[in-house]
């Protein structure tokens, strides 16, 4: 995969209009890159794009890189290179009510979703699969703030947008895709910075090895979880699994996934106390994937549980 890459990036050289020429490419934030290891480009929709160059270093940018609109020709513009944000002090003092207005966080979520503004996290929330490498990326900087106010803001993007889906997709759409859009808007308006700054300021940032996203588990957690909890965590990824899968028959997903936190926090604990065996009236219902066809069963058993191990339970309603 990596020797294809390197190919790919190669032939991308070679051309004087290669979105390897934009500077947003070196950082992965380039909204007409190539998904890793494929020829497939980001909005590909978009054939023809302006650039701009950054009157300081003379590296250029696509107009929508940049986070710039109009006509350029005539006036400077600076990528950020010659200034070095003093953002520690902004960071420990602002609030979340301070990020963006209920208004301009709802008027974001909107020019996201119709496309309005490009978003390589909206994109590949679109195109689920398509450069999980990048996803990844995406999803390990995902703010600049530590874990109590991210949270914090999350709770405030959870009353202000109206998404639909589960709890567990809301609540992961919320992280991947509007927490950093939220921020890199901020950092626009509030500190006068272009996207790609923005977005410099938030990819460059690290988390210590005790971060981690909200609700997400880590391999050392693993070891300590109850196995409830593992089953929990599992369901999550089993259901996402299988809304790329495709089925020949319906399947009815685990009614946890729909569950607000308290919900589920009281659903986990009769499923630790539950001593019988699971039939109909178990806690384990709750967690189960019914599924109307044996095949499907079986391919999602084979898949899920066999290949990756994951604790869940399913059935089939299919009689033989």
């Amino acid at each position: 995969m990596e020797k294809k890459e390197v190919k790919l990036q190669e032939a991308e050289a070679k051309k004087t209009n290669s979105n390897s020429h934009c500077l947003a490419w070196k950082l992965r934030s380039c909204l007409f890159q190539r998904a890793t290891g494929t020829t497939s480009v980001f909005h590909e929709k978009i054939k023809m794009y302006p650039w701009v160059q950054c009157t300081a270093c003379k590296n250029w940018l696509h107009f929508q890189c940049a986070g710039v609109e109009g006509d350029w020709t005539s006036k400077d513009f600076f990528c950020g290179c010659n200034s070095t944000p003093e953002l520690d002090d902004i960071l420990e003092s602002v609030k979340a009510e301070d990020i963006l207005t209920d208004g301009e966080i709802k008027d974001l979520e909107r020019n996201l979703q119709s496309g309005n503004i490009l978003s390589n996290r909206m994109y590949l929330w679109e195109h689920r699969g398509l450069d999980p490498a990048l996803r990844k990326h995406y999803s390990e900087h995902f703010t600049l703030f530590n874990d109590m106010k991210t949270d914090d803001i999350i709770q405030r993007l959870d009353k202000v947008l109206s998404v639909p889906g589960t709890v567990a997709e809301k609540q992961l759409f919320l992280t991947d895709v509007i927490l950093p859009e939220v921020l890199i808007q901020w950092l626009q308006k509030s500190h006068s910075m272009s996207r790609y700054q923005a977005e410099s300021v938030l990819l460059k940032s690290t988390s210590s090895k005790d971060d981690k996203r909200p609700g997400e588990i880590t391999e050392g957690d693993s070891e300590s979880m109850n196995e409830s909890d593992v089953i929990l965590r599992d369901c999550v990824a089993a259901a996402d699994w299988c809304r790329k899968a495709k089925f020949d028959g319906g399947l009815e997903m685990p009614q946890v996934l729909s569950m607000d936190k308290e919900e589920q926090t009281e659903i986990l604990q009769d499923l630790r106390s539950w001593e019988d065996e699971h039939d109909s009236e178990s806690p384990a219902e709750m967690f189960t994937f019914t599924f109307q066809k044996k095949k499907d069963y079986e391919h999602f058993w084979e898949q899920v549980v066999e290949g990756k191990n994951y604790k869940v339970f399913a059935r089939f309603e299919e009689e033989d």
